[in-house]
């Protein structure tokens, strides 16, 4: 089925990405304004490094405020520039998943995905189930599951 939908394309920040260069622009600024803290002014019991890790505390935190402000702002500023476009869209009727799947698989090991599943249940197995009719049972084996498994895995199984 084909159809023509309106899709709106804008540009979006990343707010993450903001938010972690505004943090490290605050370690940086804390880092440069370390540099010119003269330690003999400092209050008594404070040191230098306690300083500087309370101002590396505080400007980190406002600077990762900061940039997921700017990127709210710019996500703002650039909604408003949103275009509208007009184009064909092909939409396909969905199939039951597991039919997709079991088309996947038989793709990808070569074989024919219209193919009939080797374990399908085809006319009369519901005769044969309730045994109204006359069919000579099989018997598998535990050991036949799990050369299936190994077959479709590819590695061996413990069996439990």
């Amino acid at each position: 089925m084909k159809d023509q939908i309106d899709v709106a394309v804008r540009r979006s920040p990343k707010y993450s990405v903001f938010m972690g260069l505004g943090a490290i622009v605050g370690v940086l600024v804390a880092g440069v304004l370390t540099l010119f803290v003269d330690p003999e002014a400092m209050p008594t019991g404070y040191t230098v490094a306690k300083g500087a890790g309370l101002l590396l505390l505080i400007l980190a935190v406002g600077g990762l405020f900061l940039g997921g402000l700017l990127a709210v702002i710019l996500d703002r500023v650039w909604r408003r520039k949103t275009r509208s476009y007009r184009v064909d869209a092909e939409i396909d009727m969905v199939d039951d998943p597991k039919e997709t799947a079991r088309r996947r698989i038989a793709e990808a090991n070569g074989e024919d995905p219209e193919a009939e599943p080797a374990g399908s249940t085809g006319p009369g197995t519901l005769a044969e189930a309730d045994g109204s009719a006359d069919a000579t049972p099989t018997a598998t084996s535990a050991a036949d599951g799990i050369a299936d498994d190994e077959s479709r895995n590819g590695s061996s199984s413990s069996g439990v």
